[in-house]
């Protein structure tokens, strides 16, 4: 319905077409500790050897220390977790990198919990600022520009996914920088 209606020209609030969604809105808040203390502990679980993997990515103890990188068991593998925050600053999932030591080729990146929608990494990006903004195509890239001083976001969906509604936020800004990885997918 939703796809007929934007196709059609129509705007339709999401919930009114899903309440279940809107319930979600209401336990979230009650759900959020859980997510802290989940993050929390993925943070403190870091072995050395993925501590090592992060440093030779740029990223400092310091900064996996403010982002709350962390180390995970979930669908029965072993992953790097990058907690997600939403608009207000909120935990809302877990980005999960394949652990860089596996041969597992069965996908490099999953969601905790499954069935968590694509967003962007960096909202507080946004705020005060109307000049400038990098678009990069991964949450480690934003991580490491952000901490030289240089607004930056990204899709935790990958280079293919750039939602519409996000647009508005970027017309708000006097320029915008989109700088991807020199591969396919970028």
């Amino acid at each position: 319905l939703i796809t007929l209606a934007k196709h059609l020209g129509d705007t339709v609030n999401d919930v009114a077409l899903n309440p279940r969604k809107s319930k979600k809105k209401y336990t979230d808040k009650k759900n959020q500790k859980f997510k802290l203390t989940l993050v929390n502990k993925c943070h403190k679980a870091i072995p050395d050897r993925i501590r090592e993997y992060l440093h030779a990515r740029g990223l400092t103890d310091a900064i996996i220390n403010d982002y709350k990188l962390g180390w995970g068991e979930f669908y029965g593998k072993w992953w790097i977790t990058i907690p997600i925050k939403d608009k207000d600053g909120n935990f809302v999932f877990l980005k999960l990198r394949r652990d860089p030591n596996s041969k597992d080729e069965d996908g490099k990146y999953r969601f905790y919990p499954t069935g968590s929608e694509s967003t962007i990494y960096g909202w507080d990006m946004f705020r005060g600022n109307d000049d400038m903004i990098v678009i990069c195509e991964g949450e480690f890239d934003s991580i490491l520009l952000s901490n030289i001083g240089v607004p930056t976001i990204t899709s935790t969906a990958g280079a293919g996914t750039f939602k519409e509604e996000w647009v508005e936020y970027l017309t708000k800004l006097r320029k915008v920088y989109i700088c991807f990885d020199k591969d396919e997918a970028g």
